[in-house]
């Protein structure tokens, strides 16, 4: 056992999942189940339901007015001379611009689905990608403009969209493609953390807990990785304890407690 191990428990309400090969029917089912999300609260990992607030909007200051390309989820960040913006519309496209502080200047910077914008420090990190109809790739950038200009650099290939992500207490960003799960520094420097095994069923969030436990929410199931004494994590997939009962039924997985 490592001292990770000896620290977590599972969460209330969740037990290990069995493999494809063990409950072909339940990984079946759990493709059309709902989603969850991970939060770091307090020191403790919360799951709760994908609900309407993880969609709301990031607020846009009045003086930057959007144009018709800037569509889809948004993000913004400030920066020392200016405003990041970042939009998400799926296969329907997405982008990155710089705005001026007053609005009266903006340039496009990329025309990639952003998925998250983190400044760690003084560093400002973009990561973008798309996941749809057999394509998957991502990247993540680097935005500066404290020479008076807005520029962006390519910092890493992520081998696929950062479809959910975080910040851990090392300033790493930790991602969640659709089949691995990535520690990235803001350098680029890349360590996988899960690599193998079953592919991921549409992450929606990251979370991390203090002994360095990674949670990744996504429908119906959660993975958990617990990281070994030596090196390495152990995988384990969490599931509702009420689906050790499910059913199918008009694509949707429906679980009961019995």
């Amino acid at each position: 056992m490592t001292l990770a191990q000896g620290l977590t428990s599972l969460p209330t309400g969740w037990i290990q999942a069995p493999s494809r090969l063990q409950n072909p029917g339940l990984w079946q089912c759990a493709s059309y189940g709902g989603s969850w999300v991970a939060s770091d609260d307090g020191g403790s990992i919360k799951l709760v339901r994908l609900g309407a607030e993880s969609s709301k909007q990031s607020p846009m200051p009045p003086q930057l007015k959007l144009s018709k390309k800037m569509i889809g989820r948004r993000l913004l960040q400030p920066t020392s001379s200016g405003w990041l913006a970042g939009f998400d519309a799926g296969e329907f496209g997405g982008g990155l611009w710089w705005f001026s502080r007053d609005g009266s200047k903006t340039i496009e910077l990329l025309s990639e689905n952003v998925h998250a914008i983190y400044q760690i420090e003084k560093e400002i990190l973009i990561l973008t990608g798309l996941d749809h109809m057999g394509l998957n790739y991502g990247h993540m950038y680097k935005f500066d403009d404290t020479s008076g200009k807005a520029t962006i650099k390519s910092v890493t290939d992520l081998g696929g969209s950062p479809e959910a992500s975080t910040v851990d207490s090392g300033d790493n960003v930790v991602v969640a493609t659709p089949d691995r799960v990535l520690r990235v520094d803001k350098d680029g420097k890349t360590n996988a953390m899960y690599k193998s095994g079953e592919h991921l069923t549409y992450p929606t969030s990251v979370a991390v807990d203090p002994n360095g436990v990674v949670y990744v929410a996504m429908r119906f199931f959660v993975l958990r990785l617990i990281p070994q004494k030596a090196s390495g994590y152990n995988a384990e997939w969490l599931m509702p304890e009420q689906c050790r009962v499910f059913k199918l039924e008009k694509y949707v997985c429906g679980c009961e407690a019995k």
